[in-house]
Parts: C-alpha cells; sequence; structure tokens
C-alpha cells in the first residue's frame, strides 16, 4: 500500500502544483489585462486632459489676443476722441495704419461736399492723390459692405490701381477701402494698403477697422457739424466787416476798394491783390488802378506783376470766380513765383466794370468757406466799384470844366487856398501862378463862330495838361479855365524862375500849333502873366492881381509873351 499511497500523493503534488501554476498564470494573466486597460484609460484620460489643455489655451490666446485688440481699439478711439479736431485725428488714424510711409500708403477721402476738410494723406505721392477717384459702382459697393479688399490689385481687378503713381503702385501689394459713416450715410473713406493689426488676418483687420470707424464716425460727424457752424459763423462776421468797409466813408474811392480788397486777401490767405478797372466799348481795356499786400523785391515784383497781368487779362474772359491751381497756372505760362491764384471778374452780366487777382506763393487749395467768401465778395466788389466808379464820374464833373477838362473855378480857388496855407504853415516855400489869355479871341468867334472858337480853347487846354505831364515827377501843376477864354496854371513849390521857363515854353508851343476844325484851319496865340509867392504876393488873391496885372501889361506890350510880376506888388 505503502506505493500507492507515494503515487496518490505525488499525483496530489503534481496537480496542486499545476493549479497554483495555472491560478498564478491566470492572475497574471488578469494583472496584465488590468494594467493595460488602466494604461488605455490613462493614455485616455491623459489625452483628453491635454485636448482641453490645448482648447482652453486656445481660448486664452483667443481671449488674450481679442483683450489685445480691444485694447487697442479702446486706446485708438481714445487717442482719436481727445483730439477734437477732425484734420488732426484723421491725420493720427493714417499714422496708426501707416507705420512705414515708405512702403505704404494711406488716404482719407472726405465725401461731405459742405466740408472744409481736404484729403489727408500718407505715403501717398501728389499726383496719386489728385487723380484718385471713385466711381459710382465702388462707392455703392463700399456703402453695401461697408469694407473692400483687393489680395492683390492690379490694372483689370481694381478699378482705383491705374490712378496711382507707378512709385504707389509698387506699395500696393494689398488694397483696402473701408468707409467712415454712420446710419446717416458716409462722411469718407479711407484706402489703406495694409490695416490694424498689422500681422492680422484681412478678416480680422477689417473687422477691427470697421469697427473702429463706426465708433469714430459719430463723433466726427458731430464735430464736422460744430466746426461747419464755426466756420459759417466765421464767414458771415468777415462778410459784415467787408461790407461795413464797403458802406464806409472815405474821401476817395480807391482808399475804400484798398482796404477791402486787403481785407479780403487776409481772409483768404492771399499774398498780393491787384485791381484792374475796365474801360471802353466793346472788348473791355482794363487798366490797373491798385496793387497791395506784402512787400516784393524789384526783380521779383516785376515779374509778378506781369503774371498779374495776364491773370487779368484772362479773367476779362470769365464770368464767375475761378481759382487756378499750379497745373492751370502753368497752362497760362506762370510757372514761377504764384502758386495759387484768385481771378474775380467783376460783372453784373451786362457790364464789366474790372477784374480783381488775388495771389499767393502757397499752392494749396482754398476751403469751402473761403471760396463762399469769395463769390460773395466778388459780387459785392463789383457793386462797390460801380458806385465808386459813378462817384468818381460825379467828382470830376463837380471839379472839372465840361469844355476843356482842366479844373473849374471852384476847384482852382480851392487849391490856391491850399498852397497858400502850405506857405505860411511851411509845408512849401515858394508858390507861383500863370495867367494865359488868347489873343484876340474875340474875333476867332466873331469870324469863325463860337465852335471853332470852343475847338481853340480846347486844343489850347491840352497844351497846358501836356505841359504838365512833362513836368518833373515832384513838380506839380494844377491847369484851370478862369474864365472865358482865360487859364490858369498854378504851380504849388515852384519859384518865379521855373515858372517863368514853364510859361515861356508853353507860349511857344500854341504858337506852332494849328487848330483845325472841320475844314478850318488856323493859328493862335496867347499872352502869359507870371506871378509868385512870396515876392510878389502873400495872399490868394494878391497873387492873381499880380499875375493879372502881368498878363495885362504882356497884352499891351504887343501880345504873344511872357511878362513877371513887378516885385513891389507884394
Amino acid at each position: 500500500m505503502p506505493g500507492i499511497t507515494t503515487s496518490i500523493s505525488a499525483l496530489a503534488e503534481t496537480s496542486v502544483a499545476n493549479g497554483y501554476a495555472m491560478a498564478l498564470a491566470l492572475v497574471v494573466l488578469l494583472q496584465y489585462v488590468h494594467s493595460v486597460t488602466r494604461r488605455k484609460s490613462t493614455i485616455h484620460t491623459a489625452a483628453k486632459f491635454r485636448r482641453e489643455v490645448d482648447d482652453l489655451s486656445i481660448e486664452v490666446l483667443q481671449l488674450s489676443r481679442e483683450r489685445g485688440l480691444q485694447r487697442l481699439e479702446n486706446q485708438i478711439l481714445r487717442e482719436v476722441l481727445l483730439l477734437g479736431d477732425c484734420q488732426k485725428a484723421i491725420g493720427h488714424l493714417l499714422r496708426r495704419f501707416i507705420v512705414n510711409p515708405d512702403d505704404a500708403f494711406g488716404l482719407f477721402m472726405p465725401l461731405d461736399p459742405a466740408s472744409d476738410m481736404p484729403r489727408q494723406s500718407r505715403g501717398l505721392s501728389e499726383d496719386s492723390i489728385k487723380n484718385l477717384v471713385l466711381n459710382h459702382q465702388t462707392l455703392q459697393k463700399l456703402r453695401e459692405e461697408n469694407a473692400i479688399v483687393w489680395p492683390s490689385p492690379n490694372m483689370v481687378n481694381c478699378p482705383i490701381f491705374p490712378m496711382l503713381s507707378p512709385v504707389d503702385r509698387r506699395k500696393a501689394r494689398h488694397l483696402f477701402l473701408v468707409g467712415i459713416g454712420d446710419d446717416q450715410g458716409l462722411l469718407g473713406i479711407l484706402v489703406a494698403t495694409s490695416l490694424l493689426p498689422i500681422a492680422g488676418l484681412h478678416t480680422e483687420q477689417i473687422e477691427l477697422t470697421t469697427r473702429l470707424m463706426s465708433s469714430i464716425a459719430p463723433s466726427l460727424r458731430q464735430t464736422l457739424e460744430m466746426e461747419r457752424q464755426s466756420v459759417q459763423l466765421r464767414c458771415t462776421r468777415e462778410m459784415l466787416e467787408l461790407r461795413s468797409i464797403s458802406d464806409g466813408k472815405f474821401v476817395q474811392p480807391t482808399l475804400m476798394l484798398d482796404k477791402f480788397l486787403s481785407r479780403l486777401s487776409q481772409m483768404v490767405d492771399a499774398e498780393r491783390t491787384a485791381l484792374y478797372i475796365a474801360s471802353g466799348e466793346g472788348v473791355a481795356e482794363l487798366t490797373l488802378s491798385l496793387r497791395t499786400g506784402v512787400q516784393l523785391q524789384a526783380g521779383v515784383a516785376q515779374r509778378w506783376h506781369q503774371h498779374e497781368d495776364v491773370l487779368s487779362r484772362v479773367g476779362c474772359q470769365l464770368d464767375q470766380v475761378t481759382i487756378w491751381d499750379t497745373s492751370q497756372l502753368c497752362r497760362q505760362g506762370i510757372d514761377t513765383l504764384i502758386g495759387s491764384a484768385i481771378v474775380l471778374p467783376l460783372n453784373d452780366g451786362n457790364k464789366q466794370y474790372g477784374v480783381a487777382v488775388l495771389t499767393r506763393r502757397n499752392p494749396a487749395g482754398y476751403s469751402a468757406s473761403q471760396r463762399q467768401l469769395l463769390m460773395w465778395a466778388s459780387e459785392t466788389l463789383c457793386h462797390s466799384l460801380e458806385r465808386a466808379l459813378n462817384y468818381v464820374a460825379i467828382e470830376k464833373e463837380a471839379k472839372l470844366d465840361g469844355l476843356t477838362g482842366l479844373a473849374n473855378r471852384r476847384t482852382f480857388d480851392s487849391q490856391l487856398n491850399g498852397a497858400i496855407s502850405d506857405l505860411r504853415d511851411g509845408i512849401s516855400q515858394e508858390c507861383s501862378l500863370l495867367l494865359l489869355d488868347l489873343d484876340r479871341f474875340k474875333s476867332v468867334n466873331d469870324v469863325y463862330g463860337h465852335q471853332v472858337g470852343d475847338a481853340v480853347i480846347k486844343d489850347v487846354a491840352a497844351k497846358i495838361r501836356d505841359q504838365v505831364e512833362r513836368m518833373r515827377s515832384q513838380d506839380r501843376g494844377l491847369p484851370a479855365r478862369y474864365g472865358g477864354e482865360e487859364m490858369a496854371l498854378l504851380l504849388p513849390g515852384m519859384g518865379i524862375n521855373g515858372a517863368s521857363r514853364i510859361a515861356e515854353s508853353l507860349r511857344a508851343s500854341i504858337e506852332r500849333h494849328t487848330v483845325k476844325y472841320l475844314e478850318t484851319t488856323l493859328q493862335v496865340t496867347v499872352s502869359i502873366g507870371v506871378a509868385a509867392c512870396p515876392i510878389h504876393a502873400t495872399t490868394g488873391e494878391s497873387l492873381v492881381q499880380a499875375a493879372d496885372e502881368a498878363l495885362y501889361r504882356a497884352k499891351a506890350n504887343g501880345r504873344n509873351q511872357v511878362q513877371c510880376a513887378s516885385a513891389n506888388l507884394a
């Protein structure tokens, strides 16, 4: 039995050992499966956590970027709105968008016709600024979409690309059009090659820029309205000031015109003003009336005046105020000195009274309010000039003799009294008088009639005027018709010797002259009496008496001669 027992024990030990091994293997397997499962779960959980962390990171980055953009937007808005001036605000925006003007450009185009805001640019050439115009289709699309993008603009796909200069085209790797406006409409357009943020996507840039422009627009509109009201108020004040000048009382009308044009020139930032008066029938002939403004050097002044003359002749053909820029001036041959000019034709539709020319070196244009003021000033100046010319004509009629055009007796007496007062006040030292009488004039009327007699008087008067015009510039003479065929020449500041020379020259000139009237031809002579203060007289009455007695002596001694007064008459 011991053998059987041993076998059973061995079998039992083997079975137990194998069972343990299997159990152990099963345990190991279960542990492995659990380990693998747990590892996969851990990997899955880790991956899930990583995805969540990545999502959170992206969200944080997005939030951070959005906050950065919001800060940028708020900063720009704060900077722009604090400026309170439209032009400064737009200039600041352009500097924000166009960091490097050598490689990019931006342009603000105002759309409000009543606004004085000019185009503002950064990095854009003058030619491009002038040429860039948006067509109706582009404007309509911009109103509908608020922004337009041309990623790679060229001559075909971008309507504004051909308007750019070659230099600016090289900068235009992208082109953006963004409207600046609100529910009331567009106030302006931003044309730029880059937007904010600089490294952002186009969609992001457009979104930020359009939002920025929408935020700025109400303040911009309000500021524009305030500026418009301020400009209109200033324009009204300037009109009232000019009106008070034109309605004021001046000793001479030219003083009013000078003051009016000088003030107008200051109001529109012009440097020089010239006024030309129209004369003649049909095609108007212009005569320079006055020049005023900044002082110019001699050589510069001559050239500048020539340019003004050219513009005045062109102005005769115009019927409204015209502003000339540099290119238009060049077409008229004005390519130096003057950068911009204004020509004001002064006419009422039926008659031309003259032309006013305002000029300056600055080539910049004129604002809407300045143009409005110029239009008003042109009409006002036309009426003022008409009144001035009528006044001059009336004054001329009141002071001049109707037949000869010489000063009448009333004017002569007034000037004589003034000359004597100057002597008494020490303003002048001498004063002379010539009295002229036509020899045997009664026989001319009796033989040839009064019409020939009038022709003789007019011819002699013309000779006296010619003599006065040939006098030195520092000498001044007043020719007058003293009465009938008797005439006078008052010479303030001139002594007896100079007066005697003039008298003899005048006598000889009349003697050589032949009077022609219709078929009548005759020669006349004059007798002249000369007297001077203070050697012959001390009052106006005594001076006339002395010259008259000298004239009587010339008649008595045979006529056609000059006689001086005796010194003992003083």
